[in-house]
């Protein structure tokens, strides 16, 4: 597996275990973490998929970026 893929990997599996892990502190202590879907508050499903989203969506852009800037970083002057 190239550095690229495995920087992609690491920054959305980061991102992912971010929003579940929001998702447990919103279950285990509600005052800590408000989670709110059009401006209400979010209970049952809509309060995991909402920061479960989030982090897939900000896992995607950031790993994109941090992929491209590794691929570019890691390759090789000597290919054409």
């Amino acid at each position: 597996m190239s550095p690229a893929k495995r920087a992609f990997r690491l920054v959305f599996l980061v991102f992912v275990g971010l929003g579940v892990l929001v998702w447990i502190v919103h279950l285990v202590a509600p005052d800590a973490a408000t989670i709110t879907f059009n401006g209400a508050p979010a209970t049952g499903w809509s309060a995991l998929l909402v920061p479960v989203i989030l982090g897939v969506v900000f896992g995607l852009i950031f790993g994109l970026i941090v992929a491209g800037i590794t691929a570019l970083v890691t390759r090789s002057s000597s290919k054409g």
